[in-house]
């Protein structure tokens, strides 16, 4: 008894569905590597920036010191 051509083709069908998601997993799971030093990249931008940032705040900080201390000397030298 020979299998009818639906149930060939049913089980072709099926075959290739696994093998899709099959390769789809394996895509999905695989990291580009291109990709990853890319990744890599920003990361060590954004922590520039971050530093950079940081040193901006303590900028302003001393600017804002030095500005008082100015305006303190500016008003005890003109009430004299």
């Amino acid at each position: 008894m020979e299998p009818k051509n639906n149930d060939v083709s049913g089980l072709s069908q099926t075959s290739v569905g696994l093998m899709d998601s099959e390769k789809s997993w394996q895509t999905i799971h695989r990291r580009p590597v291109g990709l990853t030093i890319t990744v890599e990249k920003i990361d060590r931008i954004l922590a520039d920036v971050q530093t950079q940032i940081e040193t901006l705040r303590q900028n302003t900080i001393n600017l804002r010191l030095v500005r008082e201390q100015l305006a303190g000397m500016e008003a005890k030298w003109g009430g004299e």
